[in-house]
């Protein structure tokens, strides 16, 4: 809540029951302080406009917003994987079945590549629907790790042009990030 008195001082108040968001750490940016769930601050100075207050409020819960969040929150889990030697028409049935749109391929415990749908116009006659995966999926796979931002994955799926990022703990596919979940992350984040 923003207060504002006849001498142009204003009193910002604010509460917060998440866990993301630190009060006291926004409050200390506009020169108040508090704890995580609760803070206030002064703004002593005929500047103290409130539409400008609430935007550099808003601006500070997205940065700290952003720190907070990791791919691990995004992601979606468990993955599910396929064999580089299954067909591309078992492949795009499985995929359509689970409403899939880019998987990983795996030996074993291995990452072999990734089958996106895209993958599926590489094939141009009827007879390659039987040939295995691993003659079409693409095995430069880009990866991030769990504790990695939405920010590093947006930026890192933008960069390569792709829309899937295996997020990988230890050497094991532990969750898969899209640009679906990225998208709905910011989306999150604009004020309404």
């Amino acid at each position: 809540m923003i207060f504002c008195a006849d001498n142009d001082n204003c009193m910002i108040i604010g509460r917060s029951d998440v866990d993301r968001i630190n009060v006291g750490a926004i409050m200390r940016h506009l020169g108040g302080g508090g704890h995580p769930a609760a803070g206030s601050a002064m703004i002593r100075r005929k500047c103290a406009n409130p539409l400008a207050m609430r935007k550099r409020i808003l601006d500070l819960l997205m940065h700290e917003q952003q720190e907070t969040v990791q791919v691990s929150d995004i992601m979606s889990f468990p993955v599910k994987t396929i064999s580089p030697d299954l067909s591309m028409r078992e492949a795009q049935m499985f995929m359509k079945e689970h409403h899939i749109k880019g998987i990983p391929v795996t030996e074993g415990e291995n990452m072999a590549g990734i089958l996106t749908t895209g993958d599926f116009k590489k094939v141009r006659k009827e007879s390659q629907w039987e040939n295995p995966v691993k003659a079409f999926m693409n095995r430069e796979v880009r990866i991030i790790e769990p504790g990695a931002s939405p920010v590093e994955a947006a930026k890192l799926m933008v960069a390569h042009n792709i829309g899937h990022l295996p997020v990988v703990e230890n050497e094991k596919i532990i969750g898969i990030v899209t640009r679906s979940d990225t998208l709905m992350y910011f989306y999150d984040l604009l004020p309404e």
